[in-house]
């Protein structure tokens, strides 16, 4: 099975490492945070069976199933509060996927023939440049970035399960990207170029290099992350144009305790098609 990073027992290890609060069961992982009168469950990237998991008493759940799953939310009392996203899924398993590129995509990458790519594993210290570097854009460009906690803890508990690409032009580093493995997958986990590395193209000779890198070593699939396509439609293409797909997840659902017993009653009371 192909399971998300946010189910996979090295993320587990990185949650614990970083003094979070993990609820492990046969279905899958859920993080639990305490919340005043509450404490909140999180599911991230759930499977179906994360519906028949147990939590604590008093545990108002979060749940962002892999997979739409409405229906059978509904009826377990989940409210939908949040939208679907999409996400880029790459099958690196071709046997030419150069030839999966598309056109504009190739062409770009060839420009980026010039730079010099060196292949190593994340360091453990929290102060590598790129982090630093990914860090100050998160600022500037206002959106959430991966907690340096967690980098640090993969670094140290998974280094061979993790992939450092630098991209260097006449000996200056212009850009770098990291890649986490777990099993047959390896996600996307954070990237930094400078202007003159996005000159260079210097991510898609990177991210071309990693999916030549993993599906040498068996990887199946390369999971590059969410997308917008109204909100940074440039970032979509970029993603698509490497052949990968374009996959909704099953958006993000609450259940509050006391009140999912009573919404799922009403829910299954409704005449069929009818939302409660």
């Amino acid at each position: 099975m192909l399971r998300p990073l946010q189910q996979h027992p090295h993320f587990t290890a990185c949650l614990r490492a970083g003094g979070r609060c993990v609820v492990e069961t046969p279905q899958g992982l859920m993080v639990m945070r305490d919340l005043r009168a509450f404490q909140v469950g999180l599911i991230s990237r759930g499977a179906p069976e994360m519906l028949r998991a147990e939590a604590p008493a008093r545990t108002l759940r979060l749940f962002t199933p892999d997979h739409a799953m409405d229906d059978r939310l509904r009826l377990r009392g989940f409210v939908q509060i949040h939208a679907p996203v999409e996400i880029a899924e790459w099958d690196i398993t071709a046997p030419d996927l150069r030839k999966g590129l598309r056109k504009t995509w190739r062409h770009a990458l060839d420009r980026a023939e010039g730079l010099k790519l060196s292949l190593t594993h994340m360091p453990p210290t929290g102060d590598h440049w790129l982090l630093m570097a990914e860090q100050r854009q998160a600022k500037t460009k206002r959106y959430k970035s991966m907690p340096l906690w967690l980098t640090r803890a993969w670094a140290t508990l998974h280094a061979k399960d993790s992939l450092l690409i630098e991209a260097r032009s006449k000996g200056a580093m212009v850009a770098g990207m990291v890649f986490l493995r777990h099993g047959s997958v390896a996600t996307y986990h954070i990237s930094f170029a400078t202007p003159l590395g996005r000159q260079l193209e210097a991510h898609r000779a990177m991210l071309w290099r990693a999916a030549e890198h993993f599906a040498g070593q068996g990887v199946e699939r390369l999971d590059l992350g969410t997308f917008d396509r109204k909100a940074a439609p440039g970032l979509a293409q970029f993603k698509l144009g490497t052949g990968a797909q374009a996959r909704a997840l099953g958006g993000t659902w609450m259940s509050v305790p006391g009140l999912a017993r009573m919404r799922a009653y009403r829910t299954r009371q409704l005449p069929s098609g009818k939302k409660a």
